[in-house]
């Protein structure tokens, strides 16, 4: 590579090629930007040119210049930074839901720009090898090298063209353009999106949309079905009802992607507070009578909850595949119906732990020591006491621990109080350091 041409552009590589040429990654030395050559003979270019002179829109690429050299012809193109949604599949299988449905819609827009042009043109070969995505996610169609152009009914061109698979069998028998051709290959485009699977490979047809992934939704297939379906007056008549379709679907499809966020939400919300009320009274300290029981009644309490929503709002749900691009060049990330199962094992996990584990330690079983308290009336005066006797107060009761008579430099102590009906009171945990 290297080689200059017309003087003014440098070859660097080649990035495609095929029956109508060769792509070249140029170089415009004047104007110091990157641009596409496309390397093609005399009718190609000339046809391609008349219909890309007059084509103006953001979703095709725009023609800087074109000219001859050493008998070869030259069209000199925008270059389009990115992938081809062929390469975009290779690399992840298939496309997430929404961003495909958005960018069925994009390829609607400019298929119909197509369309509305007068005469209106027919792209005649949409498949992913021709479609491109640019690094911000918006895409282009490229090659118009199959494009005709018809008035009326009446059309000019000769031969047929389009890609097995991706267009209608009529096609190959017809040469007058018909705008149902392109809704045909944009139902087939969709369905290889969705699903990942090509129609140049076995078993060579569509099949329904469930049979890949149940999550899909079920109105997606009958628009599918309605671009594709083999007799083409039941297809949809203009291109900008196959987009309304699709839109109306985005529309009617965020009410069950609103109700699978509150369902989420409210299984992760009891489970949270499970494992905080099983986790925060640990860090604290768990008295010996307090253990197992009230310290697990509210960790128990809220993992039954936890339970009794998972088999309500989950039991009967499809397991499927949520996924939302902000970037198309991040790896996709699959969310499956086990997250629900992982957050029940992590707190019936956590709970068993404590129970394995941490019940020797909180019950404290080992020798007990006496811990001397004294108790002052409202003037500080010492009071003695004997075992069970009976303390009349109006005002406040006052207890004095002597730092010197602390059994450890550091210890927790709680105030559990019992009352006349055998209830049990209990004070907030707290740490004692003597100083001496």
């Amino acid at each position: 590579m290297g080689k200059i041409l017309f003087c003014k552009y440098e070859v660097m590589r080649l990035i495609g090629s095929g029956g109508a040429g060769k792509v070249y990654l140029a170089r415009d030395l004047h104007l110091n930007r990157l641009v596409a050559v496309k390397e093609c003979g005399e009718d190609t270019l000339s046809s391609e040119m008349e219909l890309l002179k007059d084509l103006e829109h953001p979703g095709l690429p725009q023609v800087f210049d074109y000219f001859k050299e050493q008998g070869t012809f030259y069209l000199v193109m925008e270059y389009i930074e990115g992938m081809t949604l062929r390469q975009y599949l290779n690399r992840h299988k298939r496309v997430a839901e929404r961003q495909a449905v958005k960018w069925a819609m994009d390829l609607c827009q400019i298929l119909e720009y197509l369309h509305s042009r007068h005469p209106a043109i027919i792209y005649r070969d949409l498949k992913p090898e021709n479609i491109m995505i640019r690094q911000d996610g918006e895409i282009k169609i490229i090659d118009l090298g199959a494009a005709i152009r018809y008035a009326c009914g009446r059309g000019s061109e000769t031969v047929c063209a389009g890609t097995p698979g991706y267009c209608p069998l009529r096609q190959w028998k017809d040469t007058r353009g018909e705008i149902c051709w392109d809704i045909y290959s944009i139902g087939i485009v969709l369905h290889e999106m969705l699903t990942g699977a090509s129609p140049l490979k076995p078993p060579y047809e569509r099949r329904p949309l469930a049979e890949y992934d149940r999550s899909l939704s079920g109105n997606l297939d009958k628009i599918i079905e309605h671009c594709t379906t083999p007799d083409s007056s039941k297809r949809y008549g203009f291109i900008h009802q196959l987009e309304e379709d699709l839109r109306c679907y985005q529309r009617k499809r965020m009410l069950p992607i609103l109700w699978l966020t509150i369902r989420r939400l409210l299984m992760i919300l009891p489970g949270l507070i499970t494992c905080t009320y099983s986790v925060l009274p640990l860090i604290r300290g768990i008295p010996e009578n307090q253990f197992p029981f009230p310290y697990l009644e509210k960790p128990l309490f809220f993992l039954s909850i936890t339970v009794l929503l998972y088999l309500i709002l989950c039991k009967k749900t499809k397991k499927g595949i949520l996924r939302q691009e902000k970037n198309i060049w991040l790896s996709q990330k699959q969310f499956n119906g086990l997250f629900l199962w992982n957050i029940l094992v992590v707190e019936a996990a956590l709970l068993l732990g404590i129970l394995t584990f941490s019940a020797p330690v909180v019950s404290a079983e080992g020798k007990q020591e006496q811990l001397w308290v004294e108790m002052r009336d409202d003037s500080g005066r010492k009071l003695l006491l004997k075992n069970d006797a009976v303390y009349i107060t109006n005002t406040a009761v006052r207890f004095e621990l002597p730092a010197d008579r602390l059994p450890e430099e550091e210890i927790f102590i709680q105030l559990v109080a019992i009352g006349e009906e055998g209830n049990t009171y209990c004070s907030r945990v707290f740490k004692v350091r003597s100083e001496q």
